[in-house]
């Protein structure tokens, strides 16, 4: 019976020793070097709510990625405060490479008008996946038909001119801030809760421009309620290609990005970001997904980290400078 006992004690020690030795190897709860990586799953932090663009973009990609990646991938979201409450979680999760974080523009503006524990800095950038640009959209009987005869208007009635926004502070806000700067016109904004009930005001008459994407206007352009002048994006849109860029007609880079990528916890190995990068890659050029974001008019932006981070840091520069021009900061 002794010797049973000291036999079962025995064991008991060898496995203590096993089960630390693993762990000390980061080869338990979550990898933490390329070599061990996959993790046991990857959760992406959703801060948008459940139902809504961006989480269909992310569900739909997440099966793909875990093809590649062998673990499962579960999409958790986390909405609230403008995304405030996702992102602060996600930026506090392990960087083992077990959890990243959907990262879309909310991330930059959030933090200059509320005060949150991160900023897109508390990141690791891994990649973007989708971008999308507002339009300079008009009710389409305005007696204006190109951006310049739209300015020539504005300087005619300063303070007259209605835009429309998805919300104070918003990217569209921003943005319609933005060119109103760089045209040097005087304009009133109006904040409405999101970018559909915005395009919504414009077709009814209740404002007389709006910033938000192509998509978010189609529905009121295709029904004659609604024409745009212009793209505020890099090159012409795909679905728009009659329709100049605000590049084009000599504003330089005046455009924002709504965004749409993935971002890690601060310090997650370089080698686990790259593997995650090649399984993403992998589900963007797989024809089933190709389809679903031609079919949904996400329009694909691959970025690695490098440029998403470039992009980033330079979209973060025009928020600052938007929120002090509109009196949002100091």
């Amino acid at each position: 019976m002794k010797k049973m006992v000291r036999a079962l004690s025995m064991l008991m020690v060898l496995a203590s020793v096993s089960t630390f030795s693993v762990m000390a190897n980061g080869q338990t709860e979550g990898a933490v070097d390329g070599d061990a990586y996959p993790a046991k799953q990857l959760v992406v932090t959703c801060p948008p709510a459940a139902g809504g663009g961006t989480d269909l973009l992310y569900r739909a990609l997440a099966p793909k990625i875990s093809e590649k990646l062998g673990v499962p991938v579960i999409i958790v979201n986390k909405p609230g405060a403008g995304g405030a409450i996702g992102f602060s979680a996600g930026a506090k999760e392990k960087a083992d490479g077990s959890s990243v974080t959907a990262a879309v523009a909310e991330m930059l503006a959030v933090p200059y008008v509320q005060e949150v524990d991160f900023t897109y800095e508390s990141f690791e950038p891994v990649c973007n996946v989708n971008s999308t640009y507002g339009t300079l959209t008009v009710q389409a009987d305005a007696p204006y038909d190109t951006v310049e005869e739209f300015i020539d208007y504005c300087k005619a009635h300063p303070g007259e001119v209605r835009f429309s926004n998805s919300g104070n502070g918003g990217n569209w806000h921003v943005l319609a801030a933005a060119f109103a700067a760089a045209a040097g016109i005087d304009v009133v904004h109006v904040p409405f809760d999101g970018g559909g009930p915005s395009a919504v005001a414009l077709a009814g008459g209740h404002v007389e421009a709006t910033t938000v994407s192509a998509q978010e206007v189609e529905v009121h352009v295709a029904s004659g309620k609604a024409k745009i002048l212009c793209s505020f994006s890099p090159e012409r849109l795909a679905e728009l290609p009659e329709i100049p860029t605000l590049r084009e007609l000599g504003y330089g880079d005046l455009l924002l990005t709504i965004y749409r990528g993935f971002v890690a916890p601060k310090g997650t190995p370089a080698d686990v970001i790259a593997k995650i990068d090649e399984a993403i890659q992998y589900a963007l050029n797989d024809p089933e997904i190709t389809e679903f974001m031609k079919n949904k008019n996400f329009m694909k932006d691959y970025k690695d980290a490098d440029d998403f981070l470039a992009l980033m840091e330079r979209e973060n520069k025009i928020y600052g400078e938007q929120f002090k021009a509109l009196g949002m900061i100091d």
